[in-house]
């Protein structure tokens, strides 16, 4: 789970020393300390931190109703330790990992997004170990069933088994008498990666590509998403006919239909405070007098698998290749043929695979692209502002996941500094995580 960058002193400063010991290439001198936050909030490619937001009044008084979580690996067949069905042999087992970003609302918002963050890794985890063993199964029983029926299969069983887990963490969660929390959750087995979401936290799969050595020294790397979750808008078609046919009130700022700007909203009647309040989403977990008007908990799943995703980068950018195939560059002092010098061939270790959950703190302040950007830069490269490459997070060398969560937090709370003047900031929560399956 995330600390907070800022507010939490021994968090704060073990930061400032992991970005002093990163700038001066001396990994040796990272404490003990350090490491061991490193390790509770994620790994060496994966992380999530936080940052409170301040809604009026004392900063003592403040609280943070966003959380996050960065399991990698995921070891979901032992995260139930009393279970018997636990396997502690993970050699035969693909790679899992597990990222997600929750952002609590309503006057017990917090107790909802801890408790979502907190129960999911094992209720999840209980679900897929027993599916593992009902595959394992029907596998055995059925040897005519080809590899991609048995896929299909697990794609749309785990597809029930988060959706199934979103309404049961809806049902048991401690939103009485009032709160809630959205859901963006993304979880990888193997190749394939599941993205369950409700609400309007975000998650993203980016590739980042690098060039390899035949490209040269003025090659670059490049980063783009390749997948990003919609935000749950009570304005969306199927969502405001679901809310309206429920008896429920869509409410759209004056002009939004137009410009788009403004916040919709789902209005409902909050028992904590007896008044008529608009929730920003039309899907959430909790908010149960929300989910009387056509609020619910149900996500959005879709399934993607790093294996395609390399794929069809390499086509890009390897088929501009082929129409040049038949043209050979000729040496005019031997007449010799020589190798061309305008194509080069990229492979599967030239692409990676990541992915980013975060909160609209975060999202609200900074375009996706930077954000993905920043991200890959963390994973997979070392940079440093004044040698040809610009940065809008920082002039410190970035060379862990850690350090990419604190600068993005940083860099949104400046954009609610400078929009807001100080009167409010949300609270910010980021996960992080590489997709690589080898």
């Amino acid at each position: 789970l995330p600390m907070d960058v800022h507010y939490d002193e021994e968090v704060k400063v073990h930061l400032e020393n992991m970005r002093k010991d990163t700038s001066s290439n001396n990994e040796s001198d990272v404490s003990e300390k350090e490491y061991t936050m490193l390790k509770t909030s994620g790994s060496e490619k994966a992380a999530t931190l936080t940052l409170i937001g301040y809604k009026g009044g004392r900063m003592e008084d403040q609280i943070n109703q966003d959380r996050a979580l960065a399991l990698a690996p995921y070891s979901y067949w032992n995260i139930n330790s009393s279970s018997n069905t636990g396997d502690s042999d993970s050699s035969s087992r693909p790679v899992a990992r597990l990222i997600g970003a929750f952002d609590g609302h309503a006057k017990y918002g917090e107790k909802v997004s801890e408790y979502v963050a907190k129960t999911l890794p094992a209720l999840l985890g209980s679900k897929l170990v027993e599916h593992d063993a009902t595959m394992s199964s029907k596998e055995n029983n059925n040897v005519d069933e080809d590899e991609a029926e048995i896929q299909q299969r697990k794609d749309h069983d785990i597809g029930r088994i988060l959706h199934e887990t979103f309404l049961e963490l809806d049902a048991t969660s401690p939103a009485h008498p009032s709160g809630g929390c959205t859901a963006s959750a993304l979880l990888q087995v193997g190749t394939r990666i599941y993205i369950a979401n409700a609400g309007d936290s975000r998650s993203f799969v980016g590739v980042h590509v690098t060039p390899p050595p035949t490209a040269g020294s003025d090659a670059k790397a490049t980063t783009a998403i390749v997948f990003g979750t919609r935000e749950d808008k009570a304005h969306l078609m199927k969502e405001r006919e679901r809310v309206e046919h429920m008896g429920g009130t869509v409410y759209l700022p004056n002009g939004f239909m137009d410009t788009g700007k403004g916040t919709t909203r789902v209005l409902y009647k909050d028992p904590a405070t007896g008044s008529t309040s608009g929730l920003a989403m039309s899907r959430s977990i909790g908010d149960w007098d929300a989910g009387a008007v056509g609020v619910i908990p149900d996500p959005l799943v879709d399934i993607l698998d790093t294996k395609e995703i390399k794929t069809r980068v390499l086509e890009s950018l390897n088929g501009a290749c082929k129409g040049d195939a038949n043209e050979v560059e000729i040496d005019p002092a031997s007449g010799e043929s020589l190798p061309s010098t305008s194509c080069v061939t990229y492979t599967e270790k030239d692409v990676k695979v990541f992915a980013v959950s975060a909160t609209d703190g975060l999202l609200d302040y900074l375009p996706e692209e930077a954000i993905v950007n920043h991200v890959a830069k963390g994973l997979y490269e070392t940079t440093k502002v004044g040698d040809g490459d610009s940065n809008a997070f920082g002039e410190q060398k970035t060379t862990n996941p850690l350090l990419v969560c604190e600068d993005l937090i940083y860099a949104a709370a400046q954009g609610w500094q400078e929009d807001k003047g100080g009167r409010y900031r949300d609270d910010i929560a980021i996960a992080v995580t590489d997709l690589e399956t080898e």
